[in-house]
């Protein structure tokens, strides 16, 4: 008995030393936010107060050293994030998350964004002596001096990622990724084609595949036969979109008021940008001094200067222009390996690819290029079926300034200057809404749009042999959608089509008119703006849209006259379209909506890829003429003998509703509250990792809002019942120009990804709740209550 004593003694001391060990080691990994630290690569002595939400605000004496501090301490909360992103973009996330990530590793070797950032970067360094470009260098000699004399990241040492320097290529990658904001093209392209090809006219007539007639607009004001679409296609790019571990962009609101309509007398500027949810966050803020510069940004993981920001003078906010930058052709080849291009045979160039795979063996891919791009169907198996398909996106045909734009817009000085930034962007395409200290309000589509043959619909499939679907070259910035100082006062943008520029509306995957519609009705009200208004927009959770639908569908239950389902035709035709927790109304809605487009579509075109399409504008955009045409021949299911109708389809989702209610939340239909089905959970790459996902992840958290309303809290229209957020804003925030210094935002979570530090989800309930926070620029109140951290040269 002593033996086993002394044994069971001697495993528990094992276990205590081994915590005691890991405690030791999680504490020593957090974030350094006070003393001083000696680093090699600082000039002078460089100051940052973290405040109380872990925001630095870097105080240096010169330009490289406020970006080296600020590539150290991003790293020393994001590093993760980075290394996921770079190896996302770059094809090499099979080689550290294994084989279930191959998909997402060929998709991004074909969209050759690692062969981009490849070329930015020999051009970068050709000419490495402009400010933006030494900036840039000293912001990821930041990075490196982290990674080198730095604690290792927890996920690094879970995984097993060795750590290694940042190159320029990095940014460029990073670029490459936030570009790939189309992700939209990839999922309802090929859906659409298959429809054309397969279904005709008569079943496209039903869907939105250009922006409906009853769209609201964003106003300017200037001062080939039948061919079989096989599935493989579909699936491949929807399963590779789902396991993506990194966050794409989805939408954005964004507005500015002009001063003749604040009660301050200046203009009020806006924006949430909608981002798919991860932990961490997706933006990083962070506030930069020395002399003659001061900026409050929101950074990317990898890229140096702010996407979004603000100083004294002015701000700008960016939503997603979803305008269409890609295409897929149909290519001709021959036993030569050629390709026909413009109606002449060429020689088809190949890429070669090693994807390494973590357990595995490598894979090795050769992916064939064409004149338009990757063959798509070259990296697809099971594509006997599909004709050879290429994919045309403007980043790898034009050259890039992104970086040097951001630049520029960070240290922008005046109205002019910020102009001039925004018309060096190519891609991603985006809205860019601007106010500043001296009245100014404006708006913006940042892109280099392609001009497209008349005949050419962009959403299908083009012939890419006879010339006669090719791009006829691009429009002078000039022609670019925007508003400066419009008459009626205000700037806006929620993803909405802008209106037509000398009878040319350009092309994309534009959203519904349930956002943009109720901005305009909110921001036209006569009053003096605050920013307390500003913030009841920002959380506004009412879509007309969405309740005329539902008037649709409670006169379809009067018609069908089903006791069974007197509640929901009484719920749906008193809804007024607000989400808020406590109704019952969205709950129905939702799963009716779900129930009725999923069994109106999937019988035709499959499950998978009505999934593709369901998460894309063009259903969205499509929801109410569909429902509306009760002789759409969606209705008929073709799979029985008998010819359902409208009517039969809605009362047979109306009992599935019924019974996912039932299930999820129980038989009284008072308990059907939105609270109980609509939650937001941010989840780690580790999500998927039982053990680690309670650990990783922040939440669950009941929210309000919706798809589609302006708190854009929204889900994937699936069939489980419960309707989990998976993207929304990834930041609300408002300035007024007349007290810039008292700017106001919200994280979704938090501002470090490291999971022991203080910082990592203190503003998620805050941002469940709808509460903000100062963006503090005033250096007297940031010292009264921030940690103070020294940076010191190495002698």
């Amino acid at each position: 008995m002593k033996i086993l004593k002394r044994i069971l003694i001697g495993l528990i001391a094992l276990v205590l030393i081994a915590l005691l060990g890991l405690y030791i080691y999680l504490q020593t990994s957090k974030p350094v936010l006070s003393g001083e630290l000696t680093l090699s690569g600082l000039t002078e002595p460089v100051t940052v107060h973290f405040d109380e939400y872990g925001v630095p605000h870097i105080y240096a004496q010169n330009e490289t050293d406020a970006y080296f501090a600020l590539g150290y301490v991003h790293a020393q909360d994001r590093l993760f994030q980075m290394e996921m992103i770079r190896r996302a973009a770059s094809g090499r996330l099979s080689e550290v998350l294994g084989k279930d990530l191959l998909k997402v590793d060929k998709l991004f070797r074909a969209l050759a964004i690692n062969e981009f950032a490849e070329n930015h970067a020999r051009q970068f360094l050709q000419s490495d002596t402009a400010s933006f470009q030494q900036a840039a260098l000293a912001y990821q000699k930041g990075i490196n001096e982290f990674i080198h004399e730095g604690p290792t990241p927890l996920e690094f040492s879970i995984i097993g990622i060795p750590k290694t320097a940042f190159e320029p290529k990095d940014i460029y990658l990073a670029i490459g990724f936030m570009s790939f904001g189309f992700a939209e093209g990839l999922r309802a392209d090929p859906v659409l084609e298959k429809i054309r090809t397969e279904l005709g006219a008569t079943y496209l007539a039903d869907l939105a595949v250009q922006t409906p007639p009853n769209a609201v607009r964003i106003k300017n004001f200037d001062g080939a036969g039948k061919i079989k679409a096989p599935d493989s296609l579909i699936a491949f790019f929807d399963e590779a979109l789902t396991k993506l571990p990194v966050p794409l962009w989805q939408g954005s609101n964004g507005w500015a008021i002009a001063g003749d309509r604040t009660a301050s007398g200046l203009p009020i500027l806006a924006n949430d940008t909608h981002i798919g949810f991860a932990q961490p966050a997706v933006w990083y803020e962070a506030h930069l001094e020395y002399p003659g510069y001061k900026f409050y940004g929101h950074h990317i993981a990898g890229i140096p200067f702010g996407l979004l920001g603000q100083n004294h003078f002015a701000g700008w906010g960016l939503t997603m222009f979803e305008n269409d930058d890609t295409d897929f052709f149909y290519e001709e080849t021959n036993d030569n390996n050629q390709v026909k291009y413009k109606g002449e045979w060429v020689d088809l160039q190949w890429r070669k690819e090693t994807i390494k795979v973590k357990g595995d063996a490598d894979v090795e891919l050769t992916i064939p290029v064409t004149p338009h791009g990757s063959m798509i169907s070259g990296i697809i198996e099971n594509t006997e079926e599909l004709k050879p398909a290429s994919l045309w996106w403007l980043l790898n045909h034009e050259p890039n300034h992104a970086l040097q734009a951001a630049y520029q817009l960070n240290h922008s000085k005046n109205f002019n200057d910020v102009q001039k930034a925004a018309s060096l962007f190519s891609a991603p395409g985006l809205n860019l809404m601007y106010a500043d200290a001296h009245g100014n309000i404006a708006w913006w589509a940042v892109a280099k749009l392609p001009v497209r043959p008349a005949h050419v619909v962009s959403k299908f499939f083009l012939d890419g042999a006879s010339g006669h679907d090719e791009y006829e070259g691009y429009y002078e910035f000039s022609k670019n959608p925007h508003a400066v100082n419009p008459p009626w006062g205000y700037v806006y943008s929620a993803n909405n089509q802008p209106d037509s520029v000398e009878g040319v509306l350009y092309p994309g995957y534009y959203y519904p008119r349930s956002r943009a519609g109720r901005i305009e009705e909110l921001i036209k009200e006569n009053k003096k703006w605050t920013v307390e208004d500003m913030k009841a927009i920002n959380l506004d959770v009412t879509s007309h849209m969405h309740a005329d639908i539902a008037h649709q569908f409670a006169e379809i239950l009067k018609t069908i006259n089903n006791p069974e389902y007197a509640e929901f035709q009484t719920q749906l035709e008193n809804w007024n379209g607000t989400h808020d927790l406590e109704l019952t109304a969205p709950s129905i809605y939702y799963n009716l909506l779900s129930q009725t487009m999923r069994l109106a579509m999937a019988d035709e075109i499959s499950h998978k890829a009505f999934e593709a399409i369901a998460a894309t504008s063009v259903l969205k955009n499509s929801y109410e003429q569909f429902i509306a045409n009760a002789n759409s021949p969606w209705w008929d299911n073709t799979r029985t003998e008998a010819k359902e109708t409208r009517e039969q389809i809605v009362e047979q989702a109306a009992s599935k509703t019924r019974t996912l209610l039932i299930s999820t939340c129980g038989k009284n239909t008072a308990d059907w509250q939105w609270k109980k089905i609509h939650t937001l959970t941010h989840k780690h790459a580790f999500d998927a990792v039982k053990p680690l996902r309670n650990f990783f992840n922040v939440g669950p958290f009941e929210v309000p809002g919706g798809s589609e309303v302006l708190n854009n809290l929204h889900f994937s229209l699936d069939t489980t019942g419960y309707y989990h957020v998976d993207g929304g804003p990834a930041l609300r925030k408002v300035t007024d120009f007349a007290d810039a210094e008292n700017g106001i935002t919200v994280s979704p979570s938090g501002q470090s990804g490291n999971v022991m530090s203080a910082h990592y989800s203190d503003q998620a309930k805050m941002y469940a709740t709808g509460k903000f926070r100062k963006m503090l620029m005033n250096k007297t109140e940031i010292e009264s209550g921030a940690r103070k951290l020294i940076l010191k040269p190495k002698r």
